[in-house]
């Protein structure tokens, strides 16, 4: 399973295959991906254009037209991120990962948290009906926030998520883009 983060981890073993970094000026060495922070969709698509090869993982409050283009691979979460029913089955249908991370609730407290689990609830049965692609992850923004990758299968496998699942599409996302065997979903050139 790979960790999606947002800062350049130390070598630590977590369990995890390695560490995918997430960011808005990514240095390209290793796993990497972009972040799109996008106001509207006119942003989202401008910003899109300049984005070369890579995993592309967008926050945008329009996330029917992020799921939509199809450079997207990743919808983060954040406190924000309200996901509803027919978003998630279009994320299915595009192909497009909704990601589940831990550090929202480590940050937030109080009746905010309580409200982040409800929400987290229910997107959880609705991407479970659909079988919509996720990813568990720690989405760590400094070294306080990593969590071993038991921990995180662990939180998330009490509100109903397959941690095996999970591990399939990160490591999916991850080999479309850095496996040179790799030519579509489920198909691999043998040596």
């Amino acid at each position: 399973m790979f960790d999606f983060v947002r800062f350049i981890p130390p070598k630590l073993n977590l369990g995890f295959k390695g560490f995918v970094v997430l960011s808005e000026n990514p240095v390209k060495e290793g796993y990497y991906g972009h972040i799109i922070r996008a106001a509207n969709a006119k942003d989202l698509r401008e910003k899109l254009k300049k984005v070369e090869n890579a995993i592309v993982a967008v926050d945008c409050p329009d996330w029917k037209e992020a799921v939509m283009r199809k450079k997207v691979d990743i919808l983060l979460d954040s406190e924000n991120r309200k996901l509803d029913f027919s978003t998630i089955k279009l994320a299915k249908e595009k192909d497009v990962a909704i990601e589940f991370g831990l550090s929202k609730f480590l940050i937030t407290k109080g009746i905010k948290r309580s409200s982040l689990f409800s929400r987290l609830k229910e997107e959880i049965r609705v991407v479970r009906k659909f079988g919509t692609p996720f990813l568990i992850t720690s989405s760590a923004e400094n070294l306080y926030q990593l969590r071993s990758r038991r921990q995180i299968e662990n939180f998330f496998s009490y509100f109903g998520l397959d941690a095996q699942k999970g591990r399939f599409f990160a490591e999916r996302i991850v080999s479309r883009y850095y496996d040179e065997n790799y030519v579509m979903n489920g198909f691999l050139i043998e040596k």
